[in-house]
């Protein structure tokens, strides 16, 4: 009973052992599965703005496209075209005459540096004729130099031989010490190669014992667990043997009792009666023990005629080999009963843990529904304001698109040169969110030339007198215009 405890505990310990590993496995995959979910609808929702955005900036283009293909169609086709070809020839003819004022120029620039070469190289000459002009005292002077030179050169040359001589003999040391050095570094190098063998040699020898190590730890491991089989084994044999013992010990007393008894019971008593009685009795034994002798007989030659076989003592091994077989068969329907039991308990653990585990199960799932809930009542509060800062945005983009035609608008009215635009833009002309500084900038311009214009043909004075004038106009910008344009 004790091995059987110990084994059914061994087994619950396992298998809750196992429940934790399952259980804790199947925490793990939930949260990488819920991961996987959010970083799969976070990428679905980027894809589908991120098209969407690209979608939309397609069309935009393409009408673009299309918009200003036709005004360039129109343009090439309409009045302009002959102004275009008009001042293309103007520009050509231009050009030769920039073409050829530049050879001139360029000719003219050749001159004067020839011209500058010319007086630089007659200026040396000069410099170098009046450099050229000695007097004795200079001469002199010149000499005791050249003198003083020499002396201090030869002091110079007499200190750089010494240097040079401490500078060889320490060279000759400096080699020494290389060559010792490179020796050293070959030996070093020797030793070093040799020690790297021994270590890898070594590496090789520890990875073998720690192979031999894990081998022989497996097999001891192994072993010990077929020690602790055989050892349950022989506790359960011992049990069963002290237990055969106690019942052949009880029997074995039974037996000498009764053999008391009987030794008193035997006993000869003189009593003719019980005399004649005993004969009767004893004839009637000898007639049943016969009649039994007969019927065993009888049961014997019904025996051998069964199993074909004449020998007693062979029926009695075979007989005796048949009980012990299935004595065996006993003991190990026992222990299929005992296994039966013990299995049916740990079915019976798995099923309270299952039942638990659904409950777990039904709360997660409970909790799961309400943080959907909350998160479709967040989705629909995200749709409503996604809904109406669409709403908003198409209202800005219908007012971008009146400003942007008003922009047009003011550019055609002001008849600004779109020359510089079409340079520009290439075929687009068509005002846009990406271009509109430009045409702002063309029209800032040619709003000041304007306004230069209207200063220079009438002065401050009249344009302050008038009642309609523009109301932020800068008298200093348009008194400074005049003059630039003066200048121009």
């Amino acid at each position: 009973m004790s091995s059987a405890a110990k084994r059914s505990s061994a087994i619950g310990s396992a298998d809750f052992e196992m429940d934790q590993m399952a259980e804790a496995e199947l925490q793990r995959l939930q949260r990488q599965k819920r991961v996987m979910e959010n970083e799969r609808v976070t990428f679905n929702e980027e894809r589908v703005k991120k098209s969407r955005q690209q979608k939309k900036i397609i069309e935009i283009l393409r009408r673009e496209q299309e918009q200003l293909q036709d005004e360039l169609n129109s343009l090439l086709v309409g009045p302009h075209a002959k102004r275009e070809s008009e001042l293309e020839q103007e520009m050509k003819r231009l050009e030769a005459e920039i073409e050829s004022h530049t050879q001139l120029l360029e000719a003219e620039k050749g001159n004067l540096w020839e011209l500058d070469g010319h007086i630089r190289k007659l200026q040396k000459e000069i410099d170098r004729l009046r450099s050229n002009q000695i007097t004795d005292h200079r001469y002199n002077e010149k000499i005791c130099k050249m003198q003083k030179d020499v002396v201090k050169l030869e002091n110079r040359l007499e200190v750089a031989h010494k240097r040079a001589g401490a500078v060889m003999a320490e060279n000759a040391e400096l080699r020494q010490m290389i060559d010792h050095m490179l020796q050293e570094r070959a030996l070093f190098n020797d030793v070093w190669a040799k020690m790297v063998t021994q270590l890898n040699q070594g590496k090789k020898h520890m990875m073998d014992l720690i192979d031999q190590s894990t081998a022989a730890y497996d097999q001891r491991d192994e072993l010990c667990n077929k020690l602790q089989l055989l050892k349950d084994r022989s506790q359960a044999d011992k049990m069963a043997h002290i237990q055969e013992m106690r019942e052949l010990q009880r029997k074995l007393d039974h037996d000498a009792k009764l053999h008391q008894f009987l030794g008193i019971k035997g006993q000869h008593r003189v009593n003719t009666e019980l005399d004649m009685r005993e004969a009767n009795k004893k004839r009637q034994l000898q007639e049943q023990l016969e009649n039994q002798l007969e019927e065993y007989n009888t049961i014997l030659q019904r025996i051998r005629a069964f199993s074909t076989e004449e020998d007693v003592d062979k029926l009695a091994s075979q007989f005796m080999k048949q009980e012990e077989e299935n004595f065996a068969l006993f003991n190990y329907v026992n222990e299929l009963s005992h296994e039966v039991e013990t299995l049916n308990e740990s079915v019976q653990r798995l099923q309270d843990s299952i039942e638990e585990q659904r409950g777990l199960n039904e709360s997660k799932k409970k909790s799961q529904m309400d943080t959907i809930e909350s998160l479709e009542k967040e989705l629909e509060l995200q749709t409503e304001k996604a809904d109406r800062a669409n709403d908003i945005k198409v209202t800005c983009d219908e007012k971008l698109n009146e400003l942007l035609t008003g922009v047009e608008k003011i550019f055609r009215l002001i008849r600004c040169d779109d020359a510089p635009v079409l340079n520009l833009l290439g075929i687009h002309k068509k005002v846009t969110i990406n271009n509109v500084q430009l045409f702002l900038g063309i029209i800032e311009k040619r709003t000041n030339q304007m306004i230069a214009t209207i200063t220079y043909v009438e002065p401050p004075s009249k344009i302050l007198a008038k009642k309609d004038r523009i109301p932020k106009f800068n008298v200093r910008e348009s008194a400074k215009g005049p003059t630039k344009i003066q200048q121009k």
